[in-house]
């Protein structure tokens, strides 16, 4: 059961990040691998997906993704896509991602969904099961369902959402 609190965040985020201000909204669900191996010269080891890694993973993402939309800029001048980003899943459910993602260039419009798959699947973690396609604001309504979040509060990766709006 949720307390009052987690209904008080759910409605806040939602109010929060509204689609309708952003450019070309894309929803996004991003899989990882939930374990890999790890090679070395006298013996190998597999380590387990945590949610730490999945968010550093993610992270390692959004800065090659910002890099090939923004270039330079996204470094040296902090520019970054919007995205609210939410993990689900565990026990017995694939760790997953939802994400909602700002193409800011209208000349990327076409060819984000395919983008952000390419870099997803180059990532350490990310697992070849995507999906991108472009949305509204019920994205956002179904990405902070309740379901499928044991505290809803760690289930948004604050670290790696962005909403300059």
């Amino acid at each position: 059961m949720y307390s009052p609190h987690t209904s008080f965040i759910q409605k806040n985020i939602r109010q929060w990040v509204d689609l309708d201000r952003w450019l070309q909204p894309f929803a996004a669900t991003l899989t990882l691998k939930q374990r890999i191996s790890i090679y070395g010269d006298l013996h190998s080891s597999s380590v387990s997906l945590t949610p730490d890694l999945a968010s550093q993973n993610l992270k390692h993402f959004l800065n090659v993704l910002n890099k090939r939309v923004y270039g330079a800029s996204a470094q040296r001048h902090g520019k970054s896509i919007s995205v609210l980003s939410v993990i689900e899943g565990g026990n017995s459910k694939r760790l997953h991602y939802h994400l909602a993602l700002d193409c800011p260039r209208d000349d990327l419009v076409e060819v984000f969904p395919d983008l952000v798959a390419q870099i997803w699947r180059s990532t350490q973690w990310g697992y070849h099961e995507t999906c991108v396609t472009p949305c509204d604001g019920g994205w956002v309504t179904y990405m902070t369902k309740l379901r499928d979040k044991p505290d809803f509060a760690d289930a948004i990766d604050w670290m790696n959402t962005h909403n300059p709006n």
